[in-house]
């Protein structure tokens, strides 16, 4: 897990395993007056290379009549000028997986553009226009990313996400992802933490405190309210994290520690109680 420049999407990039292999339709999609020029224009530079970071907004409409929906991508990827360094390249290859796309299709291996994010979009209300007729609502997605490169040693890719693909309801959430800029390798906390074990037994206080838990009652305690799911009863923190100068943040997902009705349960640690833990910067 995991999860700032916001990138919005209203397509789920969790969705990149929904897929289709029926032939793709002639259709259009439309693009927001952020995205007009968009290829020529630089958005912001990066000190390593002067790459240009491409950023805009792309939506499409599926359904007929009353029930449509709307779906939409808020992108931002590095151009590829052939000269990427190696942890922008791997955030354009994070983004580019997470693109929805047809079922058996490869991740293709061609540079990220904003045409291949178009398609994608079009892809989606190829498959979303086939399946409209299975629930009452018609299937949706809407994503937001940022990157925030300002670290030494790491970038954090944010995405927000909700999404609509059938059942009872949709699925949303934000998800922080960090890169090693030396190595364009994914981190996890471990890679952050030094002692992974005095960590937990620091956030779980401020853990507890959000969700309103007695320092002295375990996490898992039946004789509250509360119903978390962590293994064997002991709190633990995830992998969905990142940093606003002053705190560390958490968030859990829907179902990933209580039920869905609960929503998103986040909380944060003032960096002055855990700095003294951290390896990176």
């Amino acid at each position: 897990m995991k999860q700032f420049l916001i990138l919005c999407s209203s397509v789920c990039l969790l969705l990149a395993s929904c897929q289709t292999s029926e032939a793709p339709e002639k259709e259009t999609g439309k693009k927001t007056e952020k995205s007009k020029d968009l290829e020529k224009t630089p958005v912001s530079l990066t000190e390593d290379n002067n790459a240009k970071l491409i950023t805009g907004t792309y939506a499409i409409i599926a359904g007929k009549g009353e029930d449509t929906s709307t779906s939409s991508i808020s992108y931002a990827f590095y151009e590829d000028n052939g000269n990427l360094s190696i942890w922008q390249q791997a955030i354009n290859n994070f983004i580019k997986k997470s693109l929805y796309r047809p079922e058996g299709s490869p991740v293709s291996k061609d540079p990220l553009t904003v045409k291949m994010i178009e398609k994608s979009m079009n892809d989606f209300k190829r498959y979303a226009n086939r399946h409209k007729n299975e629930f009452e609502m018609t299937y949706s997605m809407t994503d937001e990313y940022v990157i925030d490169d300002q670290h030494k040693e790491f970038v954090t890719v944010t995405q927000v996400t909700s999404s609509y693909d059938g059942g009872a309801h949709g699925m949303y959430g934000t998800g922080y992802f960090q890169f090693d800029k030396r190595t364009g390798k994914e981190l996890t906390l471990k890679d952050f933490v030094s002692d992974m074990k005095e960590f937990n037994r620091i956030a779980e206080k401020y853990f507890k405190k959000s969700q309103g838990i007695p320092a002295n009652v375990s996490v898992g305690s039946k004789d509250y309210s509360f119903d978390f799911w962590f293994e064997n009863d002991q709190f633990a923190c995830n992998d969905n994290f990142c940093f606003d100068g002053k705190s560390m943040h958490f968030m859990y997902m829907p179902y990933e520690i209580t039920n869905y009705a609960e929503g998103t349960i986040e909380f944060s640690i003032p960096m002055n109680k855990i700095e003294h833990l951290l390896k990176l910067h």
